[in-house]
């Protein structure tokens, strides 16, 4: 039921002038309010003039008429007002409560009869008087205001309403609330959902960023382990390479050993246009060099002795060191003729004094082999019996086979 203070109290069946009526009514027009007394049950009927009364002059209403129409007016205004679901307040000139419905006083907390007359400003937390006083400060006559509080309520506690704020032409002030209590209970449930997705993305984040730093870090690991394995891939490279030359080559001369020698020969009888030589060749008296002058005189002389075949030899022909103080070279597609001429061209090589600290000789046996004449083995036999020929013949010349 709506309840407002100060409602004129009037008695069952007595009857107030045309005047007193009139003048309550326009009253309540002015504030926008029709209300019913107090003391009025809402069933009652208003008293209606007698039957036997005299009909009133034409045009003009009769008293009891007029308050029969009030009395509807004002219940249905109080209907309205109760079934209104946002609580309505009005406070007098004065900052005290002078109605309110039902809701107003369920938000509240407050009974009937405990709202009205309440100061306004008592249901601000005492820290928000102020704030209740620049309220109504800032309202005029007509003008309305719009916003959210704090409602402290009888047992002491706040809750959060939304307020519309309204200020009345005689002075009084028309407040709607609302109960935003669950919108604040969502917000701050939206916002703590808000605040742990975003802590947890700030997690995520910090964690994505440490497992790239991680994985940056193993990344230049790895970039520093593949770098290395690749210096070591080169370098077993490098030792293969040097093993495979080394095994395929004279370590003092640099020159093809056996093993070379035999794969260089088996290719040449195999390409062999014209035919293949093979011109053996044996230092005289190498090893007096050796025990006069010692070891490391006599590599020296090897070594001149492989420098001064690579001068004289063909750019396709192949020279060999068959160990100790034995040469071979290899004359791939020649004819027989031809290798005589570059055994006895080898020949006045070593025999050249100017071109060797000491003096050296060398007993040179050649063999030619026409195409498919034989293999490498017994062409190497036939060069090897033409050098002993010419080492039995007293050294210094050159021999054919």
């Amino acid at each position: 039921m709506v309840r407002r203070a100060g409602a004129p109290a009037l008695r069952q069946g007595a009857s107030a002038s045309t005047t007193s009526a009139r003048k309550a009514a326009t009253t309540r027009r002015r504030r926008g309010l029709v209300l019913v007394p107090a003391n009025l049950p809402a069933h009652s009927p208003v008293r209606s003039a007698p039957e036997s009364q005299p009909p009133s002059p034409v045009g003009l209403t009769r008293p009891d008429t007029i308050f029969e129409t009030l009395a509807e007016s004002e219940r249905h205004f109080r209907t309205l007002i109760e079934q209104a679901a946002d609580g309505i307040v009005v406070v007098d000139s004065h900052g005290r409560i002078a109605l309110a419905n039902s809701r107003a006083r369920e938000i509240s907390g407050y009974g009937p009869d405990e709202i009205l007359g309440l100061e306004w400003l008592d249901t601000y937390p005492p820290e928000d008087r102020e704030l209740g006083l620049r309220h109504l400060n800032r309202m005029s006559a007509g003008a309305t205001l719009r916003f959210e509080r704090l409602l402290r309520r009888k047992d002491g506690t706040s809750i959060p309403i939304e307020v519309g704020l309204a200020w009345l032409p005689d002075g009084e002030s028309q407040s709607i609330m609302r109960d935003i209590s669950d919108r604040h209970r969502v917000e701050d449930e939206l916002r703590l959902v808000a605040e742990r997705l975003e802590r947890r993305v700030a997690q995520r984040t910090a964690e994505f960023e440490r497992a790239h730093a991680e994985l940056e870090a193993a990344n230049a690991e790895i970039g520093a382990a593949n770098a290395e394995l690749q210096q070591l891939l080169r370098e077993q490279e490098r030792l293969q390479a040097e093993l495979a030359y080394r095994a395929m080559h004279d370590p003092l001369t640099g020159l093809a050993n056996r093993i070379l020698f035999g794969e260089r020969l088996d290719h040449a009888l195999r390409v062999g246009e014209r035919g293949v030589a093979v011109v053996w060749i044996d230092l005289d008296d190498f090893k007096e060099i050796n025990d006069i002058f010692g070891h490391d005189v006599g590599d020296e002389m090897l070594v001149a002795v492989s420098d001064r075949l690579r001068e004289v030899v063909r750019e396709s022909d192949d020279i060999a060191r068959m160990g100790g103080d034995e040469f071979a070279v290899i004359l791939p597609n020649v004819v027989e003729l031809e290798a005589q001429m570059v055994a006895e061209r080898i020949l006045c090589a070593l025999s050249d004094k100017d071109a060797f600290r000491l003096q050296i000789g060398a007993s040179i046996g050649c063999a030619w082999q026409r195409p498919g004449g034989g293999d490498g083995p017994s062409l190497v036999r036939r060069a090897d019996d033409a050098m002993y020929r010419a080492k039995t013949a007293g050294g210094g010349v050159a021999v054919t086979y």
